[in-house]
Protein backbone atom coordinates (compact mmCIF):
# COMPACT_ATOMS: atom_id res chain seq x y z
CA UNK A 1 0.00 0.00 0.00
CA UNK A 2 1.38 3.89 -0.90
CA UNK A 3 -1.90 6.37 0.00
CA UNK A 4 -4.99 6.13 0.10
CA UNK A 5 -7.72 9.20 0.60
CA UNK A 6 -11.66 10.05 -0.07
CA UNK A 7 -12.53 13.60 -1.28
CA UNK A 8 -15.72 15.45 -0.42
CA UNK A 9 -15.56 18.36 -2.60
CA UNK A 10 -18.29 21.10 -3.02
CA UNK A 11 -17.53 21.77 -6.91
CA UNK A 12 -15.66 20.42 -9.41
CA UNK A 13 -12.79 22.74 -9.07
CA UNK A 14 -12.09 22.27 -5.39
CA UNK A 15 -12.07 18.06 -6.22
CA UNK A 16 -9.86 18.95 -9.00
CA UNK A 17 -7.21 21.15 -6.80
CA UNK A 18 -7.12 18.00 -4.11
CA UNK A 19 -5.95 15.23 -6.62
CA UNK A 20 -3.36 17.51 -7.78
CA UNK A 21 -1.92 18.07 -4.36
CA UNK A 22 -2.58 14.11 -4.03
CA UNK A 23 -0.36 13.79 -7.65
CA UNK A 24 2.28 16.19 -6.31
CA UNK A 25 2.76 13.97 -2.88
CA UNK A 26 2.69 10.69 -4.87
CA UNK A 27 4.68 11.69 -7.94
CA UNK A 28 7.94 9.67 -6.84
CA UNK A 29 5.96 6.55 -5.62
CA UNK A 30 4.83 5.58 -8.98
CA UNK A 31 2.01 2.75 -8.47
CA UNK A 32 -1.82 1.83 -10.24
CA UNK A 33 -4.30 4.64 -9.22
CA UNK A 34 -7.24 2.63 -7.78
CA UNK A 35 -10.09 5.22 -7.78
CA UNK A 36 -14.22 5.29 -7.38
CA UNK A 37 -15.79 8.64 -8.54
CA UNK A 38 -19.38 9.81 -7.98
CA UNK A 39 -20.33 12.87 -9.41
CA UNK A 40 -22.39 14.89 -11.69
CA UNK A 41 -23.01 13.87 -15.26
CA UNK A 42 -21.97 17.07 -16.85
CA UNK A 43 -18.38 17.05 -14.50
CA UNK A 44 -17.40 13.63 -15.70
CA UNK A 45 -15.65 13.95 -18.62
CA UNK A 46 -13.24 16.71 -16.82
CA UNK A 47 -12.69 15.07 -13.31
CA UNK A 48 -11.53 11.20 -15.29
CA UNK A 49 -9.21 13.19 -17.67
CA UNK A 50 -7.53 15.06 -15.25
CA UNK A 51 -7.13 11.89 -13.24
CA UNK A 52 -5.90 9.55 -16.47
CA UNK A 53 -3.58 12.85 -17.27
CA UNK A 54 -2.22 12.19 -13.50
CA UNK A 55 -2.45 9.06 -13.47
CA UNK A 56 -1.73 6.89 -16.85
CA UNK A 57 -1.94 3.71 -15.05
CA UNK A 58 -4.86 3.37 -13.63
CA UNK A 59 -8.17 1.38 -12.39
CA UNK A 60 -11.37 2.31 -11.81
CA UNK A 61 -15.00 3.08 -11.60
CA UNK A 62 -18.21 5.16 -11.18
CA UNK A 63 -19.79 4.51 -7.80
CA UNK A 64 -22.63 6.03 -5.88
CA UNK A 65 -22.53 8.74 -3.50
CA UNK A 66 -21.93 8.39 -0.19
CA UNK A 67 -25.33 8.72 1.80
CA UNK A 68 -23.99 11.19 4.22
CA UNK A 69 -22.41 13.26 1.67
CA UNK A 70 -24.62 12.27 -1.12
CA UNK A 71 -25.44 15.90 -2.65
CA UNK A 72 -21.56 16.06 -3.22
CA UNK A 73 -19.01 14.71 -5.59
CA UNK A 74 -16.86 12.21 -3.69
CA UNK A 75 -14.05 10.68 -5.29
CA UNK A 76 -11.51 7.79 -3.13
CA UNK A 77 -8.50 7.21 -4.65
CA UNK A 78 -5.45 5.06 -3.80
CA UNK A 79 -1.97 4.18 -4.82
CA UNK A 80 -0.83 0.61 -4.92
CA UNK A 81 2.07 -1.58 -6.19
CA UNK A 82 0.75 -4.84 -7.52
CA UNK A 83 -0.66 -7.15 -11.13
CA UNK A 84 -3.35 -5.05 -12.55
CA UNK A 85 -5.16 -6.80 -14.83
CA UNK A 86 -8.70 -7.14 -16.98
CA UNK A 87 -11.17 -10.14 -17.13
CA UNK A 88 -13.69 -10.92 -19.58
CA UNK A 89 -14.99 -14.02 -17.75
CA UNK A 90 -18.28 -14.45 -17.86
CA UNK A 91 -20.44 -14.68 -14.85
CA UNK A 92 -23.93 -16.26 -14.12
CA UNK A 93 -27.22 -14.66 -15.27
CA UNK A 94 -29.53 -14.35 -12.24
CA UNK A 95 -31.54 -17.12 -10.71
CA UNK A 96 -34.70 -18.05 -11.34
CA UNK A 97 -36.52 -18.16 -8.05
CA UNK A 98 -38.01 -21.48 -7.46
CA UNK A 99 -36.78 -22.70 -11.19
CA UNK A 100 -32.72 -23.34 -10.57
CA UNK A 101 -32.48 -26.47 -12.78
CA UNK A 102 -35.00 -25.01 -15.58
CA UNK A 103 -32.72 -22.17 -15.69
CA UNK A 104 -29.69 -24.64 -16.42
CA UNK A 105 -31.61 -25.51 -19.52
CA UNK A 106 -32.67 -21.36 -20.58
CA UNK A 107 -28.43 -21.12 -20.75
CA UNK A 108 -27.04 -20.76 -23.92
CA UNK A 109 -23.23 -20.87 -22.81
CA UNK A 110 -21.29 -22.69 -24.28
CA UNK A 111 -19.22 -25.12 -21.74
CA UNK A 112 -15.15 -25.57 -22.88
CA UNK A 113 -13.85 -28.71 -24.17
CA UNK A 114 -12.60 -29.81 -21.11
CA UNK A 115 -16.03 -30.09 -19.47
CA UNK A 116 -18.23 -30.47 -21.92
CA UNK A 117 -17.06 -34.23 -22.36
CA UNK A 118 -17.68 -34.46 -18.78
CA UNK A 119 -21.61 -35.87 -19.64
CA UNK A 120 -19.63 -38.74 -21.68
CA UNK A 121 -19.06 -40.10 -17.83
CA UNK A 122 -22.39 -40.72 -17.32
CA UNK A 123 -23.54 -43.18 -19.64
CA UNK A 124 -26.52 -40.67 -20.44
CA UNK A 125 -27.62 -41.17 -17.06
CA UNK A 126 -28.25 -37.44 -16.20
CA UNK A 127 -29.90 -37.70 -13.21
CA UNK A 128 -26.26 -38.59 -11.47
CA UNK A 129 -25.25 -35.84 -12.80
CA UNK A 130 -23.98 -32.94 -10.38
CA UNK A 131 -25.26 -29.47 -12.23
CA UNK A 132 -23.39 -27.26 -9.78
CA UNK A 133 -19.97 -28.92 -10.10
CA UNK A 134 -20.42 -29.07 -13.74
CA UNK A 135 -21.02 -25.19 -14.07
CA UNK A 136 -18.48 -24.38 -11.49
CA UNK A 137 -15.61 -25.79 -13.31
CA UNK A 138 -16.67 -24.20 -16.60
CA UNK A 139 -16.10 -20.69 -15.35
CA UNK A 140 -12.84 -21.97 -13.27
CA UNK A 141 -10.71 -23.00 -15.88
CA UNK A 142 -7.00 -21.87 -15.55
CA UNK A 143 -7.18 -20.67 -19.50
CA UNK A 144 -9.64 -17.85 -18.55
CA UNK A 145 -7.72 -16.72 -15.71
CA UNK A 146 -6.76 -12.97 -16.78
CA UNK A 147 -3.88 -13.07 -18.71
CA UNK A 148 -1.94 -10.32 -16.84
CA UNK A 149 -1.44 -13.05 -13.53
CA UNK A 150 -1.19 -16.28 -15.64
CA UNK A 151 2.84 -15.67 -14.37
CA UNK A 152 2.01 -15.24 -10.73
CA UNK A 153 2.78 -17.27 -7.93
CA UNK A 154 -0.12 -18.05 -5.44
CA UNK A 155 2.16 -17.14 -2.95
CA UNK A 156 3.13 -13.88 -4.45
CA UNK A 157 -0.44 -12.42 -4.12
CA UNK A 158 -1.57 -11.92 -0.62
CA UNK A 159 -4.78 -9.66 -1.51
CA UNK A 160 -7.03 -9.13 -4.68
CA UNK A 161 -9.30 -5.83 -5.43
CA UNK A 162 -11.36 -5.94 -8.64
CA UNK A 163 -14.43 -3.26 -9.82
CA UNK A 164 -16.59 -5.48 -11.66
CA UNK A 165 -20.30 -5.71 -13.60
CA UNK A 166 -22.85 -7.14 -11.50
CA UNK A 167 -22.29 -10.71 -12.25
CA UNK A 168 -18.48 -11.56 -10.94
CA UNK A 169 -18.86 -14.84 -10.35
CA UNK A 170 -16.84 -15.87 -12.68
CA UNK A 171 -13.35 -14.17 -12.17
CA UNK A 172 -14.37 -14.84 -8.61
CA UNK A 173 -14.47 -17.94 -8.77
CA UNK A 174 -11.14 -17.99 -11.43
CA UNK A 175 -9.59 -15.87 -8.54
CA UNK A 176 -10.03 -18.68 -5.92
CA UNK A 177 -9.14 -21.18 -8.09
CA UNK A 178 -5.77 -19.74 -8.67
CA UNK A 179 -5.42 -17.95 -5.40
CA UNK A 180 -7.15 -20.21 -2.91
CA UNK A 181 -5.21 -18.38 0.35
CA UNK A 182 -5.60 -14.60 -0.94
CA UNK A 183 -8.19 -12.41 -0.09
CA UNK A 184 -10.69 -11.32 -2.31
CA UNK A 185 -12.35 -8.35 -2.39
CA UNK A 186 -15.10 -7.10 -5.31
CA UNK A 187 -16.66 -3.84 -5.94
CA UNK A 188 -19.63 -4.22 -7.93
CA UNK A 189 -19.68 -0.87 -10.04
CA UNK A 190 -22.87 1.70 -9.53
CA UNK A 191 -25.34 0.83 -12.38
CA UNK A 192 -24.89 3.81 -15.07
CA UNK A 193 -27.19 3.61 -17.76
CA UNK A 194 -28.58 6.84 -17.32
CA UNK A 195 -25.71 8.84 -16.77
CA UNK A 196 -23.16 7.56 -19.43
CA UNK A 197 -24.97 5.13 -21.45
CA UNK A 198 -23.34 1.71 -20.21
CA UNK A 199 -24.35 -0.78 -18.00
CA UNK A 200 -21.68 0.08 -15.31
CA UNK A 201 -18.53 2.39 -15.60
CA UNK A 202 -14.96 1.09 -15.80
CA UNK A 203 -11.98 2.87 -16.40
CA UNK A 204 -8.43 0.86 -17.06
CA UNK A 205 -5.23 2.84 -18.57
CA UNK A 206 -7.04 5.01 -20.83
CA UNK A 207 -9.95 2.54 -21.81
CA UNK A 208 -13.59 2.71 -20.76
CA UNK A 209 -15.26 -0.48 -20.35
CA UNK A 210 -18.86 -1.66 -19.60
CA UNK A 211 -18.78 -5.21 -18.85
CA UNK A 212 -15.88 -7.70 -17.13
CA UNK A 213 -14.05 -6.54 -14.51
CA UNK A 214 -10.53 -4.91 -14.02
CA UNK A 215 -8.25 -5.20 -10.66
CA UNK A 216 -4.88 -5.76 -9.19
CA UNK A 217 -2.90 -7.84 -7.20
CA UNK A 218 -1.37 -7.52 -4.01
CA UNK A 219 1.54 -8.70 -2.93
CA UNK A 220 2.90 -9.76 0.34
CA UNK A 221 5.62 -7.46 0.47
CA UNK A 222 3.27 -4.14 1.06
CA UNK A 223 2.10 -5.67 4.60
CA UNK A 224 0.26 -7.65 6.61
CA UNK A 225 -3.65 -7.40 5.23
CA UNK A 226 -7.20 -8.53 7.17
CA UNK A 227 -10.12 -8.19 5.18
CA UNK A 228 -13.28 -7.77 7.73
CA UNK A 229 -16.91 -7.13 6.75
CA UNK A 230 -19.96 -5.64 9.02
CA UNK A 231 -23.87 -5.35 8.84
CA UNK A 232 -24.72 -2.81 10.99
CA UNK A 233 -28.56 -2.27 11.89
CA UNK A 234 -29.57 -5.90 11.59
CA UNK A 235 -32.61 -7.09 14.38
CA UNK A 236 -32.24 -10.91 15.39
CA UNK A 237 -35.54 -12.44 14.44
CA UNK A 238 -34.88 -15.83 15.34
CA UNK A 239 -32.14 -17.71 17.23
CA UNK A 240 -30.25 -19.85 15.39
CA UNK A 241 -31.87 -22.42 13.30
CA UNK A 242 -29.84 -25.17 11.86
CA UNK A 243 -30.91 -25.84 7.66
CA UNK A 244 -32.17 -29.40 7.04
CA UNK A 245 -32.22 -28.80 3.10
CA UNK A 246 -31.58 -26.90 0.95
CA UNK A 247 -31.19 -26.66 -3.29
CA UNK A 248 -29.82 -24.52 -5.42
CA UNK A 249 -30.91 -21.02 -4.11
CA UNK A 250 -33.39 -22.15 -2.23
CA UNK A 251 -33.76 -22.89 1.44
CA UNK A 252 -36.48 -26.21 1.79
CA UNK A 253 -36.57 -26.97 5.39
CA UNK A 254 -35.17 -25.57 8.56
CA UNK A 255 -35.20 -27.76 11.84
CA UNK A 256 -37.25 -29.65 9.66
CA UNK A 257 -39.62 -27.41 9.40
CA UNK A 258 -41.25 -24.65 7.05
CA UNK A 259 -39.31 -21.62 6.80
CA UNK A 260 -41.18 -19.00 5.37
CA UNK A 261 -44.11 -19.98 8.30
CA UNK A 262 -41.54 -19.42 10.77
CA UNK A 263 -40.13 -16.14 9.10
CA UNK A 264 -43.58 -15.14 9.25
CA UNK A 265 -44.56 -16.37 12.73
CA UNK A 266 -41.17 -14.30 14.14
CA UNK A 267 -42.33 -11.22 11.99
CA UNK A 268 -45.73 -11.36 13.84
CA UNK A 269 -44.29 -11.83 17.18
CA UNK A 270 -42.12 -8.21 16.69
CA UNK A 271 -45.30 -6.74 15.39
CA UNK A 272 -44.47 -6.90 11.45
CA UNK A 273 -47.43 -7.65 9.66
CA UNK A 274 -46.30 -9.87 6.93
CA UNK A 275 -48.95 -9.53 4.77
CA UNK A 276 -47.60 -6.06 3.66
CA UNK A 277 -44.00 -5.94 4.15
CA UNK A 278 -42.75 -10.10 3.87
CA UNK A 279 -40.60 -9.96 0.50
CA UNK A 280 -41.64 -6.61 -1.08
CA UNK A 281 -38.74 -4.58 0.48
CA UNK A 282 -34.93 -5.32 0.63
CA UNK A 283 -35.29 -6.00 4.98
CA UNK A 284 -35.19 -9.18 5.29
CA UNK A 285 -31.90 -11.33 5.48
CA UNK A 286 -30.44 -14.56 6.21
CA UNK A 287 -27.79 -14.52 8.36
CA UNK A 288 -24.82 -17.67 8.42
CA UNK A 289 -23.61 -17.88 11.81
CA UNK A 290 -20.32 -18.67 13.23
CA UNK A 291 -19.24 -18.26 16.75
CA UNK A 292 -22.33 -16.46 17.32
CA UNK A 293 -21.54 -13.65 14.44
CA UNK A 294 -23.06 -13.62 11.17
CA UNK A 295 -20.46 -14.60 9.02
CA UNK A 296 -22.21 -13.98 5.92
CA UNK A 297 -25.41 -12.52 4.45
CA UNK A 298 -27.83 -13.44 1.94
CA UNK A 299 -31.11 -11.25 1.12
CA UNK A 300 -34.34 -12.99 1.27
CA UNK A 301 -35.80 -12.61 -2.45
CA UNK A 302 -39.46 -14.53 -2.19
CA UNK A 303 -41.02 -17.08 0.23
CA UNK A 304 -44.04 -19.37 0.05
CA UNK A 305 -46.03 -20.66 2.77
CA UNK A 306 -47.47 -23.44 1.64
CA UNK A 307 -44.29 -24.93 0.03
CA UNK A 308 -42.05 -23.78 2.75
CA UNK A 309 -39.27 -22.60 0.86
CA UNK A 310 -37.30 -19.33 0.79
CA UNK A 311 -35.25 -17.92 -1.60
CA UNK A 312 -32.01 -16.49 -1.28
CA UNK A 313 -30.14 -13.78 -3.57
CA UNK A 314 -27.28 -15.79 -4.14
CA UNK A 315 -26.40 -18.80 -6.60
CA UNK A 316 -26.43 -21.70 -3.96
CA UNK A 317 -27.90 -21.66 -0.63
CA UNK A 318 -26.30 -22.29 2.49
CA UNK A 319 -25.83 -26.36 2.91
CA UNK A 320 -27.35 -28.80 4.94
CA UNK A 321 -26.49 -28.59 8.57
CA UNK A 322 -25.83 -24.47 8.18
CA UNK A 323 -26.49 -22.73 11.34
CA UNK A 324 -28.53 -19.32 10.43
CA UNK A 325 -30.69 -16.67 11.59
CA UNK A 326 -33.40 -14.62 10.04
CA UNK A 327 -33.23 -10.91 10.18
CA UNK A 328 -34.40 -7.87 9.41
CA UNK A 329 -33.48 -4.47 8.33
CA UNK A 330 -35.25 -1.13 9.12
CA UNK A 331 -35.58 0.95 6.18
CA UNK A 332 -32.68 3.75 7.08
CA UNK A 333 -31.20 6.27 4.77
CA UNK A 334 -27.57 6.58 6.91
CA UNK A 335 -24.42 4.86 6.92
CA UNK A 336 -22.02 4.77 9.28
CA UNK A 337 -18.45 4.71 8.57
CA UNK A 338 -16.66 2.66 10.78
CA UNK A 339 -12.65 4.14 10.37
CA UNK A 340 -9.95 4.12 12.54
CA UNK A 341 -6.25 4.76 11.82
CA UNK A 342 -5.36 1.93 9.72
CA UNK A 343 -4.80 2.49 6.35
CA UNK A 344 -7.99 0.49 4.73
CA UNK A 345 -9.78 0.65 1.46
CA UNK A 346 -13.50 0.13 2.29
CA UNK A 347 -16.58 -0.72 0.05
CA UNK A 348 -20.05 -0.24 1.01
CA UNK A 349 -23.45 -1.02 -0.19
CA UNK A 350 -25.61 1.83 -0.25
CA UNK A 351 -29.85 1.89 -0.39
CA UNK A 352 -31.04 1.98 -3.69
CA UNK A 353 -32.75 5.39 -3.31
CA UNK A 354 -32.60 8.00 -0.42
CA UNK A 355 -35.41 10.24 1.13
CA UNK A 356 -36.17 14.01 0.48
CA UNK A 357 -34.76 14.85 3.68
CA UNK A 358 -31.10 16.75 3.33
CA UNK A 359 -28.00 14.32 4.42
CA UNK A 360 -26.48 14.40 7.39
CA UNK A 361 -23.50 15.87 7.40
CA UNK A 362 -22.73 19.36 5.35
CA UNK A 363 -19.45 20.76 4.65
CA UNK A 364 -17.81 23.48 6.46
CA UNK A 365 -15.24 24.41 3.94
CA UNK A 366 -15.15 23.48 -0.25
CA UNK A 367 -13.27 20.28 0.56
CA UNK A 368 -13.04 17.26 3.05
CA UNK A 369 -10.31 14.74 2.73
CA UNK A 370 -10.00 11.59 4.81
CA UNK A 371 -6.85 10.60 4.52
CA UNK A 372 -5.59 6.85 5.03
CA UNK A 373 -9.34 5.36 3.85
CA UNK A 374 -10.35 4.98 0.44
CA UNK A 375 -14.29 4.88 1.13
CA UNK A 376 -16.72 3.87 -1.68
CA UNK A 377 -19.99 2.96 -2.47
CA UNK A 378 -22.56 0.94 -4.68
CA UNK A 379 -25.80 0.12 -4.90
CA UNK A 380 -24.55 -3.35 -6.06
CA UNK A 381 -23.19 -4.36 -3.04
CA UNK A 382 -20.04 -6.05 -3.13
CA UNK A 383 -18.50 -9.60 -3.29
CA UNK A 384 -15.38 -10.96 -1.18
CA UNK A 385 -13.73 -14.26 0.21
CA UNK A 386 -11.30 -14.04 3.28
CA UNK A 387 -8.51 -17.16 2.31
CA UNK A 388 -9.88 -20.26 1.25
CA UNK A 389 -11.93 -21.27 3.88
CA UNK A 390 -15.01 -19.48 2.09
CA UNK A 391 -16.96 -19.01 -1.45
CA UNK A 392 -17.25 -15.56 -2.83
CA UNK A 393 -20.45 -14.17 -1.48
CA UNK A 394 -22.15 -11.18 -2.54
CA UNK A 395 -23.52 -8.70 -0.05
CA UNK A 396 -26.28 -5.86 -0.63
CA UNK A 397 -27.45 -5.11 2.61
CA UNK A 398 -27.69 -1.12 3.19
CA UNK A 399 -24.50 0.12 5.45
CA UNK A 400 -22.90 -3.27 5.18
CA UNK A 401 -19.20 -2.56 4.63
CA UNK A 402 -16.08 -4.57 3.65
CA UNK A 403 -13.09 -3.35 5.26
CA UNK A 404 -9.47 -4.39 3.49
CA UNK A 405 -6.77 -3.26 6.10
CA UNK A 406 -3.25 -3.06 6.54
CA UNK A 407 -2.02 -3.44 9.96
Amino acid sequence: MIRAQTVVARTPSALLASLDRFHLQSKAKGGTLLFALSAPSDTLSVITSHLKSHFPRHIGCLSSPLPAYRSHITCAIALLDGIAFRSTIAGRADPQVGRWHAARHTSTRQLPAAQSNVFGEFDGDFGRVNWEDIWDRSITSTQEIPVELRTARPEDVSSILYFSDKAPEGIARALKANFPHSHELGFLASSTPFITGRPVTLFHDGEIYSDGAIGIALQPSLGHTSLTVEFPGLVDLTPDLQITSSEGNLIVTVDHGNPTRLLLAAMNKYGLDGRDVLLKDDEFYVGVMSDGKVERLHRITSGDPSRGTIALETMSAPPQDSIIRMLYLPRRDEVTLNLDGNTSISFIATPDSFSDGPPSSVLENDVLVIDGNFVAGSENGFMLRRGAKEEGWTCTLPGGQARLRWT
